[in-house]
């Protein structure tokens, strides 16, 4: 009876261990709101210099004032573009970050751990590559201001 439980608190102490010390999640999530800001901010810039092109006056505007405009809505869409990527590709580092802890988790555990320690310590792992699955490729930006999404 004490060998079975000593056994059951060392797998246990290892599960807990390798799912607290084997991960890059945090770095990952935070490269993540990072990107996630980045892009809110470029797609604020984007809708202020197609406001700013719809803004102009036919009657008035001048060939410079045009070119200037157009320039600016391209740059800006440029911007979106870039970001939009970076912010695909952190989403999709911390998914294969996250999905990579949990195989770790599965393919460590002990062959005499008993499976209810098992799943429970793989429950929180796997709440998070769910998590991740749905952030993929989608940015949280409040109406004119960026914000981050949480990961």
């Amino acid at each position: 009876m004490k060998r079975h439980l000593t056994i059951g608190l060392a797998a246990l102490l290892s599960l807990t261990a390798l799912a607290a010390c084997g991960s890059d999640d945090d770095d990952a999530a935070s490269d993540v709101q990072e990107e996630n800001a980045e892009f809110c901010e470029d797609l604020t810039e984007y809708v202020a210099s197609l406001t700013a092109f719809a803004a102009l006056d036919p009657a008035t505007a001048t060939k410079e004032d045009y070119e200037s405009a157009a320039d600016e809505v391209k740059s800006d869409r440029g911007d979106v573009a870039e970001s939009r990527a970076e912010l695909v590709s952190a989403e999709l580092d911390l998914l294969e970050t996250q999905a990579d802890d949990l195989d770790g988790l599965l393919a460590d555990a002990p062959d005499d751990a008993i499976v209810a320690d098992i799943v429970a310590a793989a429950q929180a792992q796997v709440a998070e590559v769910q998590a991740s699955s749905t952030l993929v490729n989608t940015a949280v930006c409040t109406a004119g201001s960026a914000t981050t999404t949480e990961a």
